[in-house]
């Protein structure tokens, strides 16, 4: 540091007390942000990445020694200091490499330390097994209440998986940071990074905790993979090669995923870039590495609850089976928002057969050049309420399409509104049974053989539908089913309407 007069770390400083720039101290915290008006914020920083928060503006500034200059690192500022570049933030989730993504985890307040893994020795150098000592360094920043661990550009090899304590945040600079999981031959898989706890039942295991600008570039290893935890979010996360999927949600509540790009899907037999898991009973899968052995998460069939998925694009390279998979048994309450997904060889959006689930969402999301669209098929009974609204399904390579375009069955209670199925699928449409069903606003095109096909005992209502270039039947109604219409329109079908195998006559209404 030179001649330089050490400044206060966050422990130290009382904003009510003026401070005297001729006071001096031992050592610099590295792990603190410096608090004070912007007007005492020094000339130059003293390392790279030290932080200071100027308290009259709202901003968190970063010390970057390559340009000698201060630089935004985040916080929402305030109406007449806003951030630089932007107007007042309208609300209080971060963008870019932001202290609010603290707030939006209820991890802790403005004064949450900052914990910069290069002031503690740890490179990310692309060489250096890291590991060990960033599981180590979690640990320190648990038992301090919490913080936010800062990673600035690099890779960081993870040859163990790190655990994540209550109200931490991992915080990188978006591709820049890459993670990496180097595993020893045979030993492929295991969580990337997971959270302490993963062994608890129930949702016991680390609360309040996320990850952030980060990208994950993987072969070898599972990725993120919250497991019985409670309150977690992902954000901006970027998926480049991994062994399973980049994220892995395992026997976990309330959590959310929202801003996550895939390049590519698993080089493994599973391989879904995105999975909600459930640790079954005597199935377990999942576990984490220390390094020597693998330790499997408790398998006590907790079931992944009210978890999100949103802001995504999944466009892999390596052709995937599926884009984001429902596994295993009992989920409840999973929203899949605003996203898109491409170059799936099964599904776009796959829930397991035979398995059941609650309460699924799917809204504002193009799946486009998959072999299907969304599969949740193969179960007579016990799901419960479905949303699919605004989606569209479109293949338009014919050696791709395949199977059905939408299928769903075994839902008591379901809605599917404006949606438009196009492409040479064997049927656009397919249900089975199905209680309370309620079709508006859809649009079947271009299947092999039937738009909407009504397999067997489906009570359905269709309006505002459209039935279009279909070789068979524009609607197929089976075996102990029931279909009330309105305002349905069919053009180019080989066969308007077919009733437990008889042709029908079909009375379009207006």
């Amino acid at each position: 540091m030179g001649d330089r007069t050490p400044r206060l770390g966050l422990g130290t400083y009382d904003p009510g007390e003026e401070w005297d720039h001729t006071d001096t101290v031992e050592a610099v915290d590295e792990h603190a942000i410096v608090r004070g008006p912007i007007a005492d914020r020094p000339a130059d920083g003293e390392y790279d990445d030290e932080l200071y928060h100027a308290t009259d503006q709202g901003i968190t500034w970063r010390w970057d020694a390559s340009s000698e200059d201060w630089t935004y690192f985040g916080g929402r500022g305030c109406a007449d200091r806003p951030v630089p570049g932007t107007s007042h933030f309208e609300s209080a989730r971060f963008d870019s490499a932001s202290i609010e993504v603290a707030r939006s985890v209820h991890a802790r307040t403005e004064e949450t330390p900052v914990w910069n893994v290069e002031a503690h020795g740890i490179e990310g150098d692309g060489a250096t097994e890291v590991g060990q000592a960033v599981h180590d360094l979690l640990g320190r920043v648990a038992e301090s209440g919490g913080g936010i661990v800062y990673f600035p550009p690099g890779r960081y090899l993870l040859e163990r998986t790190p655990l994540v304590g209550d109200d931490t945040i991992l915080l990188g600079a978006g591709r820049s940071t890459v993670f990496e999981g180097p595993r020893p031959d045979d030993e492929e898989g295991r969580a990337l990074i997971s959270n302490s706890g993963y062994d608890a039942t129930g949702y016991d295991g680390a609360s309040n905790w996320g990850i952030c600008n980060v990208r994950i570039d993987s072969p070898k290893s599972n990725g993120i993979v919250p497991a019985h935890a409670e309150n977690v979010r992902l954000e901006r996360v970027y998926g480049d090669a991994i062994y399973f999927h980049h994220i892995d949600v395992v026997s976990s509540k309330n959590v959310t995923v929202d801003g996550y790009w895939a390049t590519r899907g698993g080089e493994a037999g599973s391989d879904a870039p995105l999975q909600f898991d459930t640790q079954a009973s005597g199935l377990s899968r999942n576990g984490v590495w220390d390094g020597r052995e693998e330790t499997l998460v408790a398998d006590d069939d907790t079931p992944c609850r009210n978890c999100s998925l949103h802001n995504f694009e999944i466009d892999p390279e390596n052709d995937p089976d599926h884009g984001v998979h429902i596994h295993r048994d009992g989920h409840e309450s999973i929203r899949i928002a605003n996203g898109y997904v491409t170059g799936c060889q099964h599904s776009a959006i796959r829930a397991d057969t035979g398995d059941l689930v609650a309460d699924l969402t799917i809204d504002r999301v193009s799946c486009i050049e998959n072999a299907r669209g969304i599969s949740l098929g193969h179960v007579e009974s016990g799901r419960r309420e479905l949303t699919i609204d605004d989606v569209t399904i479109r293949t338009d390579d014919e050696g791709v399409a395949s199977g059905s375009g939408l299928y769903a069955s075994g839902f008591d209670g379901a809605v599917v509104s404006n949606v438009t199925v196009d492409g040479a699928f064997t049927n656009a449409i397919i249900f089975d049974d199905m209680d309370d069903l309620k079709l508006t606003g859809v649009t079947a095109t271009g299947a092999d053989d039937q738009a909407f096909r009504f397999r067997e005992n489906v009570d359905a209502t269709l309006t505002t539908a459209r039935a279009a270039k279909c070789g068979s039947a524009g609607i197929y109604s089976g075996p102990g089913s029931s279909v009330a219409y309105g305002g349905v329109t069919f053009d180019d079908v080989g066969t308007e309407v077919v009733v437990d195998g008889e042709i029908r006559e079909w009375r379009s209404s207006s």
